[in-house]
């Protein structure tokens, strides 16, 4: 009897320990089962799908014309209020905040400071010089 009570103990021992065995392998398919879900929803997965889609295309305008007129209005008023400048010689144009210089100057320094001034203009993305140097040295120096 004590024989078949140690057979029977021993059998539910062993029973007991291929328990957590197949809890272990249940565990490891319910979370390798979940791991492929998690990875079948990849945002990667996504692009892919998502490439395909053909998005609107969204395009901003400006009103960049009431800008360019601020900005050169700006320009031309600090050009004629500066005394070492003169800038009746000078052709003002803006497009996109592009300012563009055009005309006379008297010197380097002078062509420098015009475009020193227009440079700190709000406003003014570029500044394109297209100024030409006049000398008005009857020596020709």
């Amino acid at each position: 009897m004590r024989k078949a009570l140690h057979l029977q103990q021993a059998s539910s021992v062993r029973s007991i320990e291929q328990r957590p065995c197949c809890l272990l392998r249940h565990r490891c398919t319910i979370s390798f089962a979940l791991l492929l879900s998690v990875i079948g929803s990849c945002p990667a997965a996504d692009a892919a799908e998502k490439a395909n889609d053909r998005m609107q295309e969204v395009v901003i305008q400006a009103k960049r014309q009431a800008a360019d007129e601020e900005v050169t209005r700006a320009v031309r008023k600090t050009l004629t209020s500066d005394p070492w400048i003169y800038a009746e010689h000078v052709t003002i144009t803006t497009e996109n905040g592009v300012v563009r210089l055009e005309g006379f100057v008297g010197d380097t320094g002078e062509r420098f400071r015009i475009l020193r001034l227009c440079r700190k203009i709000p406003g003014t993305r570029r500044v394109v010089d297209a100024l030409e140097v006049v000398s008005n040295d009857p020596d020709g120096g």
